[in-house]
């Protein structure tokens, strides 16, 4: 997953974050993602852990799309 954030705009992040959030989805599916005791501590499960960065990164999108659309 190469991404240049210097050249990159509001599409191109866009679809960058559907990459992301594919991929932690794959991960945790796969049970290859695993939180350190630290973060287990304070956030649960791998599982819970990518439920919220991916509602975070639909979030963004959100901002993201709405960005596009009032240019």
């Amino acid at each position: 997953m190469s991404f240049d954030t210097k050249t990159a705009n509001a599409a191109d992040i866009y679809r960058h974050l559907l990459d992301v959030q594919d991929r932690l989805s794959e991960l945790v599916a796969e049970d290859r993602l695993t939180l350190e005791r630290s973060a287990e501590q304070t956030h649960g499960t791998a599982r819970r852990a990518v439920a919220r960065v991916n509602q975070q990164l639909e979030e963004a999108r959100q901002i993201l799309a709405w960005m596009e659309t009032s240019d």
